[in-house]
């Protein structure tokens, strides 16, 4: 027995199959492991303040060779700047040893840092920079107040010339480049030949002052370019290393690294933290002890992030960014969400120009890579060529509506452009909302765990909904009725499930509340819209199921 398999009794009866840590519902098992984990914490003091801050941790429930049951556990990345702490499973690959290469060529990368910034505020460079720009500005104005003497010459000049015209014609005149000048004009030719050559003399005595400024600064500023260029280099030879020394295995006990592994994604480059989170942690260490993995889970310790959802004591899947193509490695192909047939698809109206639908919670908007059906390709079959206007997201269900023409979907897009249309959702919430009102946080892209949504107040983009109370059901759950202002990516449940919003998630919601088998209960339930064919307002209903 490994001492990092933890075994305990359990009356829960065992499960058959592994679960997919993108879509499930904890098992009973899971929960009483995590239960174990949070008890373990509470006895380790000196975590108290990292935990408190917001940890993910994560239980496998495993067989041993004779079949006793236990659990694995693990925490993401390092608590107290170690990956190695008895009890839970360690890093799949421990970098952070002193003596180690990585932290070695770190401190290497680090001293490059420190150099950098000495040398880029250092006061010769400093004082170098300010001699060049101060050069430059000296040029400019010596040069500007030249140009504006030789026009005010230039002037004078002019009625010099207009004068001398009346001159006495008994004074011969002179000849220049065989036109006769009126008498006194050749000094005046020499004035502005000398003026112009002066000119020339004085702009290049300038770049020749700011070309040796240039040179003296260029040679200090070499190096500084010369470190950074190998500082990056020497940061993106690191990161292939440790991406290449993260070898993860399978359940057949082959091995590829995580440079393999995101070769062919969309990425192709892992993202920083890859094979750190605790589903991969915790499979690596079942597979080089032979232990048999029968269900996986991981939960949120401490305050919840300013931007993520995360809820202390909370079950969550597996983020994607990072995990998806590691755990389709280790455990073979995860994570396609849940589909349904596309005989839940209903047609509520249809005419020449637009097509309304009820969509069942499950089913495509649009074609998407995993060959799922989807509400386009089956209305095309149904009805020909079609023009989707709007989405909704495959887990929520209700109503859509289609163009079946051009025209009608230039028209509606133009309503949904002006958000004129009107559209009202139903959510069963997973706690108490008594009184109704607005949540506004910006929302955009998470970069690195897609579709996943952050509230960044910075650079998300703005997103409003009113929400109203409808009933409270006797098991503690709220149905709600939500209309969004704007139509951001998962804006509804973001709104119900952040912490500044109703922080009470969509029941079903496995990115943003609890991991369930079960459906996401949100269903666009009211949609009201002027006709693009008969300009007359049209409002069609449609009844949650849940």
């Amino acid at each position: 027995m490994t001492e990092r398999l933890h075994l305990f009794e359990s009356t829960a009866e065992r499960p058959l199959t592994m679960n997919d840590p993108f879509c499930y519902e904890p098992h009973p098992l899971c929960r009483e492991a995590a239960e174990a984990v949070k008890a373990h914490l509470r006895a380790l003091p000196d975590w108290a303040d990292e935990v408190s801050q917001g940890k993910m941790f994560g239980v496998l429930v495993c067989e041993d060779s004779e079949g006793r049951l236990g659990f694995l556990a693990a925490y993401s990345g390092q608590i107290l700047g170690r990956s190695d702490w008895p009890w839970f499973v360690p890093a799949v690959f421990d970098y952070l040893q002193p003596e180690g290469y990585f932290k070695q060529e770190e401190a290497r990368i680090t001293a490059m840092n420190r150099r950098i910034g000495a040398l880029d505020s250092s006061s010769d460079l400093v004082s170098a920079r300010g001699h060049l720009e101060q050069l430059r500005g000296q040029a400019e104005r010596e040069i500007d107040d030249y140009k504006e003497m030789m026009r005010e010459a230039k002037a004078r000049r002019e009625e010099a010339r207009q004068r001398l015209g009346g001159a006495s014609a008994a004074e011969p005149p002179t000849t220049v480049g065989g036109e006769e000048l009126a008498p006194g004009a050749e000094a005046l030719i020499r004035e502005s030949q000398h003026q112009k050559a002066e000119l020339r003399r004085m702009k290049q005595r300038w770049r020749e002052r700011i070309a040796e400024a240039e040179a003296r600064l260029e040679a200090m500023e070499c190096e500084i370019r010369a470190l950074r260029r190998e500082r990056h280099e020497r940061s993106d030879a690191l990161q292939r290393w440790l991406f290449d020394r993260f070898v993860m295995l399978n359940a057949s006990g082959e091995g590829r690294s995580l440079t393999d592994i995101f070769a062919a994604t969309p990425q192709r480059v892992p993202p920083a933290g890859s094979g750190e989170c605790c589903a991969p942690k915790l499979l690596q260490y079942a597979y080089q002890h032979g232990l048999r993995p029968l269900q996986i889970a991981e939960f949120w310790q401490g305050r919840s992030p300013r931007m993520e959802i995360r809820h202390d004591g909370q079950f969550y899947t597996a983020c994607r960014g990072k995990c998806l193509p590691i755990l389709s490695w280790m455990l073979g192909e995860v994570g396609s969400g849940r589909t349904t047939s596309s005989d839940g698809l209903r047609v509520v109206d249809a005419d020449d120009a637009i097509i309304v639908v009820d969509k069942p919670s499950g089913l495509l908007s649009v074609p998407g890579r995993t060959g799922a059906a989807s509400v386009e390709e089956l209305l095309r079959e149904r009805y020909g060529e079609v023009y989707m206007v709007h989405r909704l997201d495959m887990d929520t269900s209700g109503l859509m509506v289609v163009a079946r023409t051009r025209a009608a979907y230039h028209d509606l897009q133009r309503q949904f452009l002006l958000r004129t249309v009107h559209k009202e959702y139903v959510a069963l919430l997973d706690g108490t909302v008594r009184a109704g009102g607005t949540v506004s946080l910006p929302l955009r892209p998470d970069l690195t765990d897609r579709p996943r949504q952050l509230v960044d107040p910075d650079h998300g983009k703005e997103a409003t909904t009113d929400y109203v109370p409808v009933s409270q059901r006797t098991d503690g759950r709220t149905l709600v009725r939500l209309t969004p202002h704007t139509g951001r990516t998962h804006q509804l449940r973001v709104h119900c499930a952040h912490a500044l919003g109703l922080a009470t998630p969509i029941v079903g919601d496995a990115l943003y509340g609890r991991p369930s088998a079960s459906r996401l209960c949100l269903h666009a339930a009211l949609l009201r819209f002027v006709h693009p064919a008969t300009g007359k307002p049209v409002e069609y209903a449609s009844e949650a199921a849940f």
